[in-house]
């Protein structure tokens, strides 16, 4: 006597839901000085130009680099998101329940703005000290005087 081969039934509600999500245009994520987080006083520079010169150095102005954004988030925002459990079953479920990365995706940019507020924190990785020896700061940490700049730094994720 011969078994008979019967298949099983296999739910592919959550692989269609996948599929459905990746087929679409995936959300953008930022992370920076933002729209009206540029503003200062009137007639002063605005945040995102402060940053810029800072992000990216600025020799004409004997301004070093002091990466509070590119360096940081390279370095550390893998870990801080393993570490807050990014990657978690339960989390990669739930972006399979949804069928949709938007949520995980807004969580990931929280993340991210950790992330850069800890550099400012910790004075960067390996932030030069002012070279203007005159130059007087009132909290003693290298781009915090005013605490305008590290306030600035928000996130946005939006739908395409």
């Amino acid at each position: 006597m011969s078994e008979s081969f019967e298949p099983d039934t296999v739910n592919v509600a959550g692989l269609d839901k996948l599929l459905k999500a990746l087929k679409a245009k995936p959300p953008n994520a930022r992370v920076g000085i933002l729209g009206p987080k540029d503003a200062r006083k009137e007639g002063e520079v605005g945040n995102a130009d402060i940053g810029a010169a800072h992000e990216y150095g600025d020799p004409g102005r004997g301004l070093p680099q002091r990466s509070f954004l590119r360096i940081p988030l390279a370095d550390n925002l893998q870990k801080a998101m393993e570490s807050e459990g990014a990657f978690s079953e339960e989390e990669l479920k739930e972006v399979l329940r949804s069928g949709s990365v938007m949520a995980w995706l807004k969580k990931v940019a929280v993340l991210a703005e950790g992330v850069v507020r800890e550099a400012f924190d910790l004075e960067g990785p390996g932030w030069p000290e002012w070279s203007d020896p005159d130059y007087e700061n009132n909290t003693g940490k290298i781009l915090q005087d005013t605490q305008q700049l590290r306030e600035s730094i928000i996130s946005e994720v939006k739908e395409p």
